[in-house]
């Protein structure tokens, strides 16, 4: 028994310096399963513990036992449960929703009341409260920070990989080992991996992303073909977002123009980007539809006021209604409206009659009827058009003439 105690304080106090049979990273929330194999023929009739070592001892979370000379190989105390699977001699232990208070380092052992325990495996466990999300575009650029303990992983090989239900976790990039010497940066296609080891990060960045990127990612200790993770990423990928002015016709005949925003998705950001784009765009298509009604207005009116000024030059002459029956002695006041512009020979002429009061009876009628000879005016090229002048008088008609 003192043998025993002494192995046991051994293992314990060259914990610090052995190496983890397994390191395990999860997120809170999540499931732990550890399966452990031990010899058959030893013991299967041993009772066997899952226990977490805190300052150099391993307290006992759950165990297998016996009750009344029947073995319970499968006991639950708080969210762990131990399973020992005696036929295939492998004890299996699940751990559920598992909280940042869980790191730490436990062991499967075969447990001998009342406080001795061999290990069966190491286990090194990490919880983590972060799972990273992203939300990017097409074409963008995805960079993801994963910080990790320097004195325990330092010059272990960390890898990116894509997690998939058939395979777990195909591995895209990975640091490696070259000449006795760690590589700790690599790239493959459009994914690479750094691993700081001074900072103790390892920064992954993924180019020009498209929209079949999407999934579920590690970050994580690759120990091939193992891979234990570090951080989970969440990343959401949606193609580019086109804005676009489409005319819409509605059954009054109406048209009018619509913005149309066609995307497979967008975040917030994406949405007041969105917005303040299809502000502008409206703004620019109302100032155009304005500066065109102001300039169909100007138009129109101008056109009006030539109409109108056509109209009046080809006004027909006004007449003064005679105040009296009888005509003057003579023509006079001859006015041309087109003062000195060229005539054509289909021009009208306009005159201005004088009415004089009727004559006496007692007066003669005769006529003279001389033409007048083409004057020409002065500052002119052109005559004017000849104008007969006509004199008439009036007498009494003789006795028993007929009207």
């Amino acid at each position: 028994m003192e043998l025993r105690f002494l192995l046991l304080l051994l293992c314990i106090s060259g914990f610090e310096a052995q190496e983890f049979d397994a390191v395990v990273s999860r997120a809170e929330g999540q499931r732990l399963i550890v399966e452990c194999h031990y010899n058959y023929w030893d013991y299967s009739a041993t009772p066997k513990t899952w226990c977490q070592l805190r300052d150099e001892k391993c307290f006992p979370l759950v165990s297998t036992s016996y009750t009344s000379d029947r073995y319970q190989n499968k006991v639950t105390s708080g969210r762990a449960t131990i399973e020992d699977d005696t036929g295939n001699a492998i004890v299996t232990i699940t751990m559920e929703k598992l909280q940042v208070q869980d790191s730490g380092v436990y062991w499967c052992a075969r447990y001998y009341l009342p406080s001795t325990m061999y290990p069966l495996k190491t286990i090194k466990l990490d919880v983590s409260k972060e799972v990273q999300e992203y939300d990017a575009i097409e074409g963008q650029s995805l960079s993801v920070q994963c910080p990790y303990n320097i004195q325990d992983y330092k010059g272990v090989k960390k890898a990116w990989c894509r997690s998939t239900v058939q395979k777990g976790c195909d591995v895209l990039v990975n640091t490696g080992h070259r000449s006795y010497r760690y590589q700790n940066w690599a790239q493959k296609g459009r994914a690479r991996i750094h691993d700081d080891t001074q900072t103790g990060i390892v920064t992954i960045t993924m180019e020009n992303l498209q929209a079949d990127d999407a999934g579920v990612y590690w970050c994580a200790y690759y120990k091939p073909p193992r891979l234990y993770r570090i951080i989970e990423v969440k990343l959401a990928v949606t193609k580019a977002t086109t804005t676009s002015v489409v005319p819409v016709t509605s059954s009054t005949g109406h048209t009018s123009l619509i913005l149309s925003t066609a995307s497979a998705g967008v975040t917030p950001a994406d949405i007041s980007l969105l917005n303040e784009r299809n502000f502008i765009i409206l703004g620019v298509v109302l100032g155009v539809f304005i500066l065109a009604l102001i300039g169909l207005v100007i138009l129109c009116t101008r056109k009006s006021k030539q109409l109108k000024t056509k109209g009046d030059g080809q006004a027909e002459a006004i007449y003064e209604e005679p105040r009296n029956d009888t005509v003057s002695q003579g023509f006079s006041n001859v006015y041309d409206p087109k003062d000195n512009k060229q005539e054509m020979p289909q021009d009208l002429k306009y005159a201005t009659l004088a009415f004089k009061s009727r004559p006496s009876p007692r007066e003669s009628v005769y006529a003279n009827i001389t033409p007048s000879r083409a004057l020409e005016i002065p500052h002119t090229r052109s005559p004017t058009e000849p104008v007969e002048y006509a004199s008439i008088s009036l007498k009494p008609l003789a006795s028993g003439a007929k009207s």
